[in-house]
């Protein structure tokens, strides 16, 4: 005879009947995740800061075109609000900047100075432009640079500064000179068909990719121990003074059809324990190679060739 009483039977179908419940319950009810905000949210502000940001500048540009007393103070904050942190904008930003500098645009402003300090500029794009000074002094730029064709009428420096990417330099036109001194150059520097009616330094500057001052024109220019580490070329470029003293050559150097008033190595040397092509100025040569950590060295000499 079975021992289990009604209630006993009860409260099992009651246990069973509950957990049931419970179980449906819980498969109906919504996933945690779905209450975590959606990723759209956060996307979608930068974008409106941007447009933002691009209204605001071309807004006071407007202002600036009808009242040229406010020309060079829109230039100033434009290129101060570029270096506080706006590296995500760069690209939308230029074209604002671009029609007022660009000779021939019936928006053109004349006589602008471009003066930087200590700054992060990104992705500057300033092909094709007229300005006057322009003096950037430890900044640092953020993406390639774009100069392009620039004609820069007054005074010239990127001293202390650096280029992340590739500097292009092709073409411009310094009319009073330039200094790059201390200046690096991490990624192309392209100075293909720039001219310097005016001396211009690139002294203790660093070239660490390839060199490019194929077809230059410049007067008297100072290359003083400057370090090319990568393919470099000063291919039928001419020069008045050409002064290499001290300067370090690590990879292929290519002097064909070079010409200047007058050429100096002092202390200048190339690394021979690498596979490099090399053509010198025409009178100079390699001396004996020499260790001179890292690898093995020799200067360049006036002499014949073997």
């Amino acid at each position: 005879m079975s021992t289990v009483t009604p209630f006993a039977v009860l409260a099992l179908i009651g246990a069973v009947s509950g957990g049931v419940t419970a179980w449906l319950i819980l498969r109906r009810s919504p996933p945690v995740q779905v209450l975590t905000p959606p990723v759209p949210e956060v996307i979608v502000r930068p974008t409106a800061d941007h447009s933002a940001r691009v209204a605001e500048l071309a807004h006071l540009a407007e202002l600036a075109d009808v009242d040229p007393a406010r020309r060079q103070d829109f230039v100033d904050r434009f290129l101060a609000r570029l270096g506080c942190g706006w590296r995500d904008t760069g690209d939308e930003v230029w074209p604002v900047l671009l029609r007022h500098l660009r000779p021939g645009s019936p928006r053109f402003w004349p006589g602008i100075d471009l003066r930087g300090d200590s700054a992060v500029l990104p992705g500057v794009d300033l092909r094709g432009c007229e300005v006057r000074n322009a003096i950037f002094h430890e900044v640092r730029f953020h993406g390639d640079a774009r100069f392009d064709g620039t004609v820069f009428t007054g005074l010239v420096s990127f001293e202390d500064s650096s280029f992340a990417r590739h500097a292009h330099f092709g073409d411009a036109r310094f009319e009073t000179g330039a200094d790059f001194g201390n200046t690096t150059f991490s990624g192309t520097a392209e100075f293909a068909g720039a001219t310097s009616a005016a001396e211009t330094w690139f002294d203790e500057a660093r070239f660490s990719a390839r060199t490019e001052f194929t077809g230059a024109r410049f007067a008297d220019t100072s290359f003083a121990n400057t370090g090319f580490a990568g393919r470099t070329s000063f291919r039928d470029a001419r020069f008045a003074d050409a002064f290499f003293g001290g300067a370090r050559f690590g990879g292929h150097a290519d002097f064909t059809g070079t010409s200047a008033e007058r050429f100096r190595f002092p202390g200048a040397r190339a690394r021979t324990d690498v596979h490099v092509r090399r053509t010198w100025p025409a009178g100079w040569v390699l001396g004996p190679p020499r260790p001179l950590k890292p690898g093995q060295w020799a200067e360049v000499v006036s002499g014949k060739p073997g």
